[in-house]
């Protein structure tokens, strides 16, 4: 039988050295050509994985092979058609759920930043043994199917239809915590590597919740769905997480985690962490099966461009949360709380009148995965601002009798079982055979407008009113409580060092704007006063409307001094007001006391 068969060893911790060994028979006489993704399904950016590849090398029995390097990520390989063995090694150390990481205390291992491709044999069979590290007792998880010759949860022989699978599928190596639980009837594992103190049995009961709330909203798990993994690697910093095809790869840090000596601890940092665990498993269904045309297949060589990132990555973003508060793990009240980050962060930042969500999606490639300073003012986000469209979409759609859960189901049948590829004219085209031409034509105005969304119009159909106040400060975005005196505006961000005020970025026609304050200013001193937090502030508010203040600023060592006019900060936050319990109830499920 034709299979492409890789092995997978711990070269160096010390220098993070993952060994490769690739063996198969070609299919012809032909020169093949090897190559690596050059990105990752999920995470629209190039990353160039090949950078971390060395001491490529083939051969057969009769020795070395002519391997010729084509590009930044291919090799072209002669040969006699006999059988080959391609060895190579790959630096580990990304700290990331993207590519590969390897210390003394675990492996992160993603094959498509480590198993090179052959074309023409993407369809073959794959077989990925996993070699136990000297010295180390470590477990494997992973969502690969396992060899009947390999112990659960040990190194030993792994399983995939095709490379695609196999690229699909990360592998956890170390010390491992783990915890099952049924979702109707499929094992589900909850997987923990590097952590210190959780409450594990807590966190895969409420995992489990909204595992099952989550289902809830397409009417059943897909139907090839035989497992599912949440990998968790705990680290001192940082976040995220990145969807697979059974699984799914999060990167957290100890204080997101449940305290197992405080059970009835609901902190903000686990709240975030299930939702995110919430997101990734929403694209079980909305990403991995139902997709983006363009993504079929998957061409990893280079960018992929869709416009319906909005659809896809800001819907997930709209459920995400939801599924927290329908299954009674956020209150009524921390939702809201949560809806009103989201709007404001939209709304606070002119590039809402800038970028459409649908060429915030086309674009993701250069803009969205990598903002600058300028991004306040040029780039919208397709999570954000699409999760509103979303929360719009469902308030029309309960207005005139219908939900979007009912679309959700529906687009699923329609591009889910069998996994499909649908286009946002298809999509559009559903909602209105589902719900009519004058709610399809809406959604297509605030896909591809560039300007504010109709939520003050549209949320009383959820039982909500939107009011406005002052922002406090910049960090200041959810809440009814107006500031305890009038705020003067400033627009500007900043980070806090001894050096005084470091800008971060300027939103265009703001005060800071106005004043010609720059990006990577060093904001020094205020009225001839150190600028500290405090005195900055201080001296900003108790200023009389209508004065001019002195700012000195450091701009590329010159020191620059401005004037900038005290103005009265207008009111711009938005918050929630329940108006109606009857249809936040309709809408949220039962309320959670």
């Amino acid at each position: 039988m034709t299979l492409l068969a890789y092995q997978l060893s711990i070269a160096d911790i010390t220098a993070h050295l993952v060994a490769v060994e690739l063996h198969f028979t070609p299919q012809n006489k032909e020169a093949l050509t090897l190559s690596l993704p050059s990105w990752i399904p999920g995470s629209y950016m190039v990353r160039d994985f090949a950078k971390h590849l060395h001491s490529v090398e083939a051969f057969d029995d009769a020795g070395n092979l002519s391997l010729i390097q084509l590009d930044k990520q291919s090799w072209q390989l002669s040969h006699n058609q006999q059988q080959l063995t391609v060895r190579y090694k790959v630096y580990a150390f990304d700290l990331s759920v993207r590519g590969c990481y390897l210390d003394d205390q675990l492996a992160i291992l993603n094959p498509a930043a480590l198993c090179l491709e052959v074309k023409g044999m993407e369809a073959v069979p794959v077989t990925l043994n996993v070699l136990a590290p000297e010295f180390l007792d470590w477990q494997v998880a992973t969502g690969l199917t396992r060899s009947s010759t390999t112990p659960p949860l040990q190194c030993g022989l792994y399983q995939a239809d095709n490379y695609q699978q196999l690229i699909d599928t990360p592998l956890m190596l170390g010390k491992l915590d783990i915890a099952e639980f049924d979702v109707c009837g499929i094992p589900h594992y909850l997987v923990l590597a590097g952590h210190e103190q959780v409450d594990l049995e807590r966190f895969k009961t409420e995992l489990q919740r909204i595992c099952l709330q989550q289902q809830q909203v397409f009417g059943s798990l897909p139907t090839d769905l035989k497992q599912y993994w949440f990998l968790c690697w705990v680290t001192d910093s940082g976040y995220g997480g990145l969807e697979h095809h059974n699984s799914t790869l999060l990167l957290l840090t100890h204080q997101d985690l449940p305290n197992a000596q405080r059970p009835d601890e609901s902190t903000a940092d686990y709240q975030n962490l299930l939702g995110l665990c919430s997101h990734e498993y929403f694209h079980t269904w909305w990403v991995k099966r139902a997709k983006p045309a363009q993504f079929l297949p998957y061409r990893l060589s280079t960018e992929q461009y869709t416009s319906q990132l909005w659809l896809y990555e800001g819907f997930t973003s709209y459920y995400d949360d939801l599924a927290l508060v329908r299954c009674g793990l956020l209150t009524q009240e921390q939702y809201f709380a949560a809806l009103e980050k989201t709007i404001n962060r939209v709304q606070l930042s002119p590039s809402e009148q800038v970028q459409s969500v649908a060429d915030s999606s086309f674009n993701a490639w250069t803009k969205y995965y990598k903002q600058d300073e300028n991004a306040v003012n040029a780039v919208v986000s397709y999570y954000t601002k699409g999760s509103l469209i979303a929360l719009c979409l469902d308030a029309l759609l309960r207005s005139k009798g219908f939900t979007l859960d009912s679309l959700m189901q529906l687009a699923w049948k329609t591009y889910g079982e069998p996994a499909s590829g649908s286009s946002e004219q298809q999509f559009i085209q559903l909602c209105s055979d589902y719900a009519g031409k004058d709610i399809a034509l809406e959604l297509y105005r605030w896909v591809n407008g560039k300007s504010a969304l109709p939520l003050a119009e549209l949320l009383p159909h959820l039982g909500l009113n939107t009011a406005l106040r002052q922002q406090d400060h910049n960090k200041d975005l959810s809440g009814s409580k107006a500031p305890a005196y009038p705020v003067r505006s400033f627009g500007a961000a900043f980070s806090v060092s001894t050096d005084g005020l470091k800008i971060t970025n300027v939103p265009v026609g703001s005060v800071a704007y106005k004043a010609g304050v720059m990006a990577q200013d060093q904001l020094i001193a205020i009225n001839a006063v150190k600028a500290t937090e405090q005195n900055f502030w201080r001296q900003l508010n108790q200023s009389q409307i209508g004065s001019v203040l002195t700012l000195h600023v450091f701009r590329k060592q010159r020191l620059v001094q401005l004037s900038m006019p005290v103005e009265l900060a207008p009111a711009t936050l938005t918050y929630l007001e329940l108006v109606d319990q009857d249809k936040a109830t309709a809408w949220l499920g039962k309320t959670q006391e």
